[in-house]
């Protein structure tokens, strides 16, 4: 372990020269545009590529390999005093594809009865405000909604937080996700985030369980080189998976008393952005 640790520190040390001499990263994720014909993204944040005007157009590539097509515009505005932008995102999608593929273990029910999920468009309408230059300060604000275009499952999908609230416009009519974001400069190769989110979602068929979820992430983003980065980090879901457990009352006797489920991820991405 400790010699892994040196190799780990030793690579750093010789990268840090050149890293050095390269602009500071810039945070991701914010209500900041790319400029024109600027483009960057990873194997799981999406692709953005700067329109100019302000604009930019992003979409997510792992829901294109599921067969789900989606793609979101973001426009500038406009700015709230010195350094403060609001910007507008205005999105679409079609997870039909990504349920098709995933039914025999997400809706083995309609597997095994030769249904398939029928054919759902969602669209999506959300608001940006970023502020800071070395720190800065996000919040976003972002509706979707799911239209049906054919018959879909109607038992609850019983399966992890990410999972469920990436299908909830589909299965739950629609999916609303408040969040809060702080990214800092700690050096110029070498970024800090946390964020926390909420989100509400339709209600479940039968039986019912809460609509709300909450998740808080924190992470690392590691410039290697001008182009490249690597980020570290982890998340946390708080949510109602009808969990229950055995718990005594004030009156001797014990009851299966329901409680949230936390879970907990490591995340990981490698993303392409010239500084």
């Amino acid at each position: 372990m400790k010699r892994a640790w040196f190799a780990v520190i030793g690579l750093f040390a010789l990268l840090s020269p050149a890293l050095a001499e390269a602009e500071p990263m810039d945070a991701r994720e914010t209500a900041r545009v790319l400029d024109k014909g600027k483009l960057s993204g990873g194997l799981m944040s999406p692709f953005e590529l700067g329109l100019g005007g302000g604009w930019e157009v992003t979409t997510m590539i792992v829901p294109w390999l599921l067969l789900s097509p989606n793609l979101t515009f973001r426009g500038e505005l406009g700015h709230l005093g010195k350094g403060v932008v609001v910007t507008g995102e205005y999105g679409l999608s079609v997870p039909t594809g990504a349920m098709r593929l995933t039914q025999g273990y997400l809706f083995p029910n309609w597997e095994n009865a030769g249904q398939r999920p029928g054919w759902v468009v969602a669209p999506t309408a959300g608001l940006w405000i970023s502020g800071g230059e070395r720190g800065v300060l996000t919040g976003r604000l972002e509706t979707t909604v799911g239209l049906s275009l054919g018959d879909n499952p109607a038992t609850p999908l019983e399966t992890y937080a990410p999972l469920e609230l990436l299908f909830a416009p589909a299965l739950n009519g629609f999916r609303v996700r408040t969040g809060l974001a702080y990214d800092y400069a700690i050096l110029d190769w070498l970024r800090a985030r946390a964020a926390v989110n909420g989100y509400a979602i339709g209600r479940s068929p039968h039986p019912p369980r809460s609509p709300f979820y909450a998740s808080a992430e924190v992470g690392l983003e590691i410039g290697l080189g001008k182009t490249l980065r690597v980020a570290l980090g982890g998340i946390w879901y708080n949510y109602d998976q009808r969990e229950k457990v055995l718990q005594k009352g004030e009156d001797g006797r014990w009851r299966r008393v329901p409680v949230r489920s936390n879970d907990f991820f490591p995340t990981f991405d490698l993303i392409l952005r010239p500084r």
